[in-house]
């Protein structure tokens, strides 16, 4: 374990190469959506929820190529307590995550029938089309999981999109936003309040799929039992001066935007979590 972070900590030093410095292996499709004018803001939320989430997993020679899949709806409202330059006006209604065994596979996954045929003409029923949604895909590093198993759904997750400092080359980028993630883990109420830690690193361009990718350059994500964890992490003088500073350090800070949402795993091969693809309770509003 290295000196002076507190565990568990899952150490990838010992790794031959970093998340960010290829694009082989599993990476995680994220989309920031944006919902259609006509249709309110509960409506979209249910209608993500509770149909097009299971009907993409019901579409077994498409789902077949996903390896997790989770949903983070947005709260209604801006939570209180995060600085005030983390933005959270964006348009962006919550979160699609959704892991795969590599780029190789994203021709089978898109390029399936059932894609054209399904999901995409249910799609746009709900998602605007007109490209103020965003997409990018990532290499996650996991920097703090104490429960492998941990149940997802219900939790309070803080995302954290994040564009690189001027000057700073995609390598430097990600390096110094890792350093940072380990950063946060000295926080002296770090496991007091954070349930788990990852950072999502952009794949390094251009892709060999044609892939129109947003200018997010990583993701930082952290969960937690409720917005008054989060709001408790936040305050914290460790976070307030030295994170803060820091942060200035690797992110353009001018440009950070904030996501506070609760999320719902859809699916998961990853833990023996159940799935939550089966109709279940609506809880949308805090």
């Amino acid at each position: 374990m290295p000196p002076n972070l507190p565990g568990p900590w899952v150490d990838h030093e010992a790794r031959e190469e970093r998340p960010w410095a290829n694009n082989d292996g599993i990476v995680k499709f994220m989309e920031f959506p944006v919902r259609i004018s006509t249709m309110s803001r509960r409506a979209f939320h249910l209608y993500w929820q509770r149909h097009h989430s299971p009907s993409v997993m019901n579409a077994t020679p498409f789902s077949q190529f996903m390896r997790k899949y989770n949903t983070a709806h947005i709260y209604p409202d801006p939570v209180p307590r995060l600085p005030g330059d983390y933005a959270q006006t964006t348009p962006f209604e919550g979160v699609s995550e959704v892991w795969i065994n590599g780029l190789s596979e994203v021709a089978g996954w898109f390029g399936h029938p059932l894609y054209a045929e399904l999901i995409q003409p249910d799609e746009k029923r709900f998602l605007r089309q007109d490209g103020s949604g965003e997409v990018i895909v990532v290499k996650e590093e996991l920097l703090y999981a104490p429960d492998a198993d941990m149940v997802e759904s219900g939790l309070t997750k803080l995302y954290l999109l994040l564009r690189r400092r001027p000057g700073l080359g995609h390598d430097a980028f990600h390096s110094a936003i890792s350093e940072h993630g380990k950063l946060l883990l000295t926080h002296p109420a770090f496991k007091r309040h954070v349930r788990k830690l990852s950072i999502s690193h952009k794949l390094r361009e251009p892709l060999s799929e044609p892939i129109l990718l947003s200018d997010i350059d990583a993701v930082v994500e952290l969960w937690f039992e409720s917005c008054g964890d989060l709001g408790d992490f936040l305050d914290a003088p460790f976070y307030a001066v030295t994170v803060r500073s820091n942060e200035a350090k690797v992110a353009d800070t001018g440009t950070i935007r904030a996501l506070v949402a609760k999320v719902h795993v859809v699916h998961d091969e990853f833990s023996f979590q159940p799935s939550t693809m089966h109709p279940m309770p609506f809880h949308w509003d805090p």
